[in-house]
């Protein structure tokens, strides 16, 4: 199996890359003005990027990024001579990778997705595209799926690579009847070969889709005519679509529902029986069906412990709760599945809070945060506390001092100098001790 090589070999990574079929939920940072590539290390919440053949993964991108080649080329303006070690050709098995918000996920060399699903914008307001200037092959029941209008897929290969060099398209396919040449592109994998000898079919490429039986050079006319501002053009789709299968042209973009839910707030509070209450609301609504709400004590193994109806359709602000009336003793983790009519679903942010009657709670409103962290502390006496902010190596962003009441303390907290990454909040007082790890976006 190929690896994710890194920039820096570090020990982390080596711990990693020895682990490669387990689940992982990994998130980039939000902002990438010092242009990191998928293979930057500095590009990943924590530091870690995905280990080599990523299984079972949730990645989920959150800036403008590039898959590089394994030619020494990457983008990274701090790493700009040859050689620079890079990905090699990329595999993803099974999981989501999801481009999220409004970015540009751009493909520079060869990339295999096996029954993975991703996600060209993950809600009805994001302007997610992916750039393919190679090309990316869908295995079993991968799929993609563009999540709104605004969201699109280019695969006209413009050859504009850093420097503006051009860009050599590294995958495996040549185009039907002239096997000199290569565009990028999409392609859906299928065997036995065709009666041309051929086992893929174009999905979305700049000289048209379909099997080399039924090749035909068009494009799609998928959401952009004239009541849009979306122009067709040969290799260019947008959404909201989705790959299926067309018995005549093989895996083919069909016309889909915009993506059901857009969530706009998720927390959990202990209540004073020591039961947990999950709220949560959305802005918006389309074919949505349910919530199911999932638990975890360590945020690997997640179980369902119940499941809210859903509006189904709503262009206002719809609230909801669940009550947990048997929590985890110590740490637990609440996320949403947001399942929409067709079976279709996105998963929530991580919400914790702690129910360990032997200890005071500690409720986290911001995980990950941004600028600042917004945390509930319960105490059982008035006391004085110390809140030490610090990152996983022991360096302090921040320290400060706060007179607690008896009960319920609302407390915001601002990390001076905190890049992305993980780092790790401490509370003290007389009667009360609670760490906790965040994630800072």
């Amino acid at each position: 199996m190929k690896k994710f090589y890194l920039l820096i070999l570090t020990v982390v990574f080596l711990s990693f890359s020895l682990v490669t079929q387990a689940q992982g939920v990994y998130s980039s940072i939000t902002s990438n003005p010092s242009f990191y590539t998928l293979d930057d290390g500095r590009f990943w919440q924590g530091g870690v990027p995905p280990p080599g053949g990523c299984t079972d993964c949730t990645i989920t991108i959150n800036s403008n990024v590039t898959v590089v080649p394994d030619n020494g080329t990457s983008t990274s303006l701090l790493y700009p001579s040859p050689g620079t070690p890079a990905l090699n050709d990329v595999q993803l098995h099974r999981g989501t990778l999801v481009v999220n918000g409004n970015v540009t996920l751009t493909i520079n060399t060869y990339i295999e997705f096996f029954d993975t699903r991703v996600v060209i914008g993950s809600d009805a307001s994001t302007a997610a595209t992916l750039v393919l200037n190679d090309q990316a092959d869908l295995n079993g029941i991968a799929t993609v799926q563009l999540g709104n209008i605004n969201c699109a897929i280019n695969a006209n290969n413009t050859g504009t690579a850093p420097l503006f060099l051009p860009n050599p398209i590294n995958g495996p396919h040549a185009d039907f009847f002239s096997p000199a040449t290569k565009s990028a592109g999409i392609f859906g994998i299928f065997a036995p070969p065709d009666i041309n000898g051929y086992n893929y079919s174009y999905v979305l490429t700049s000289n048209g889709i379909g099997k080399s039986t039924h090749f035909f050079g068009t494009q799609y006319s998928l959401n952009c005519d004239g009541s849009t501002s979306n122009v067709c053009a040969p290799g260019w789709v947008y959404g909201p679509a989705i790959t299926s299968l067309d018995p005549t042209f093989g895996v083919i973009f069909t016309q889909s529902a915009t993506l059901p839910v857009v969530l706009v707030q998720f927390l959990a509070t202990k209540n004073p029986d020591a039961t947990i209450k999950l709220s949560w609301a959305t802005a918006q609504e389309i074919n949505s069906s349910s919530f199911d709400v999932e638990r975890s004590a360590d945020q690997g193994s997640w179980e369902k412990i119940g499941s809210v109806k859903a509006k189904g359709y709503a262009s206002t602000t719809s609230n909801y709760t669940f009550t947990d009336q048997f929590p985890l003793a110590g740490n637990g983790y609440y996320r949403l599945k947001m399942i929409d009519l067709d079976g279709k679903f996105e998963y929530s942010k991580v919400v914790f809070v702690t129910s360990d009657n032997m200890r005071q709670p500690l409720v986290v409103y911001s995980n990950p945060f941004s600028d600042q962290i917004r945390v509930k502390v319960n105490v059982d006496r008035s006391q004085n506390l110390t809140l030490v902010v610090s990152d996983i190596i022991g360096k302090t962003y921040l320290k400060q001092s706060y007179h607690a009441q008896a009960g319920d303390n609302l407390i915001n907290l601002v990390p001076t100098g905190a890049a992305s990454g993980m780092y790790v909040l401490h509370i003290e007082g007389n009667t009360y001790d609670q760490t906790v790890k965040l994630a800072k976006q």
